[in-house]
């Protein structure tokens, strides 16, 4: 893994916004067992580099992550910065359990904060449009946080099925 060609702002960006990031999930109460934020997290995590993979790999190209078309250390923070956004995105999803229209209008409200820390993003230059646009984002941010949601709704049934299981009659 290589090391950036310069250390500089986006870098710089991706070291601070990591450490908040973390601080902030860390601070929270504590809302879901250990297993169930392990899982959102990963699952942050291979979605973020699955999806950069295809839309900005070799084959497609259309933007690059950090200083190059390879893949270096930084990357790897990158990466690393969207399990945090995945697990609030979560938390607040389950701490205001919206039902009906209110969770397509708050898939729509953390897609559009998620354009908003995107561009910031490329404003930093963490992401280099090779012929992407930002807007672009939308439909991707409500694909996957859509999904998002129904891994978490998933992976809590599976886990009061197996709570069920184990409770003494």
């Amino acid at each position: 893994m290589d090391l950036p060609t310069r250390f500089d702002q986006n870098e710089i960006f991706v070291i601070v916004a990591f450490i908040i990031s973390y601080i902030i999930v860390l601070l929270l109460p504590k809302r879901f067992p250990l297993a169930i934020t392990i899982l959102i997290m990963v699952f942050a995590s291979i979605v973020a580099r699955l999806s950069d993979h295809l839309i900005s790999g070799t084959l497609i190209d259309l933007y690059d992550v950090m200083d190059t078309g390879k893949y270096e250390l930084f990357d790897l923070f990158v990466y690393l910065l969207y399990p945090p956004f995945c697990y609030l995105f979560i938390y607040v999803y389950d701490k205001c359990k919206p039902t009906g229209l209110s969770i397509v209008l708050f898939i729509i409200a953390c897609s559009i904060i998620g354009m908003l820390f995107e561009g910031l993003c490329v404003l930093f230059d963490v992401f280099q449009y090779k012929g992407w646009k930002l807007y672009y984002s939308f439909s991707f941010y409500l694909f996957i946080q859509s999904s998002t949601l129904v891994f978490f709704v998933y992976i809590c049934k599976i886990v009061n099925l197996e709570r069920k299981k184990h409770v003494p009659k």
